[in-house]
């Protein structure tokens, strides 16, 4: 027998919603256990017959995959387009149902985790964990030094809405290193255009301490077991740090 485990879980697994959209299914009598309305709380395993809204749930048995890509120019960060444009996972040889984990602009290259770990996507890429980002942005001036310094305040920049903390290095005249823990739609664009600047070039260095420095543009590779465990460790301390904060 398969190891119990909350039935939203699995479902999240299996690539129906988001865990936190199970629970409202849950709760709304959608998930049938065995033939038995599930609640909150139920576990099962995936030889049970689990059914959502009245369809048989199938799962795949196999274990999790972890992708590590070098995103080029010109593509999706989605698993279908339906203009038919080659999305990231259209990149990636491989037959399970892996998911990019946030986005990255169209033309904006670097660093993309890809897995079926959905559960692993939920956390990475909520707001609340801070994940750690950077990018490299070539914009179309140098900033100036009360540009910059805006930058870098600790008062924040309002980025959609939203104050944005970061950390701006100048790399030459008119590259820099941006580091971020939360990022938002457009971000590094907005970002530069609240201080009157336009984004010409922009790349993200790595996400959660992973980078593709050896990998060409388009090229990708699975994570080692230390990687895996690594990006796992920094949900665990973020955790952590969450509930000291209550």
């Amino acid at each position: 027998m398969s190891e119990l485990i909350r039935v939203q879980k699995l479902l999240a697994q299996a690539g129906i919603a988001s865990r936190r959209k199970i629970e409202e299914y849950i709760e709304k009598g959608l998930v049938k256990i065995n033939g038995i309305v599930a609640k909150l709380g139920d576990k099962a395993d995936i030889n049970d017959e689990i059914k959502f809204n009245n369809q048989i749930v199938t799962f795949n048995s196999t274990n999790f995959v972890y992708f590590l890509l070098n995103k080029p120019e010109k593509t999706i960060t989605t698993v279908k387009d339906p203009k038919g444009r080659t999305t990231v996972v259209d990149l990636i040889d491989t037959n399970e149902r892996i998911v990019p984990v946030g986005r990255l602009d169209y033309n904006t290259t670097g660093t993309l985790l890809l897995t079926n770990d959905l559960e692993l996507v939920n956390k990475l890429t909520h707001p609340k964990y801070e994940i750690p980002r950077m990018y490299r942005a070539r914009i179309d001036s140098p900033l100036n030094k009360r540009a910059f310094d805006k930058l870098n305040s600790e008062k924040g920049v309002l980025v959609n809405d939203k104050l944005s903390f970061q950390n701006v290095l100048q790399v030459d005249t008119k590259s820099y290193l941006i580091e971020l823990h939360v990022g938002s739609y457009h971000h590094i664009k907005e970002l530069f255009k609240a201080v009157k600047h336009e984004v010409i070039n922009l790349k993200r260095v790595s996400y959660a301490n992973l980078n593709v420095e050896k990998l060409p543009l388009g090229a990708y590779r699975k994570l080692t077991l230390k990687e895996i465990k690594d990006l796992k460790l920094i949900i665990a301390n973020a955790e952590k740090q969450l509930e000291k904060k209550k």
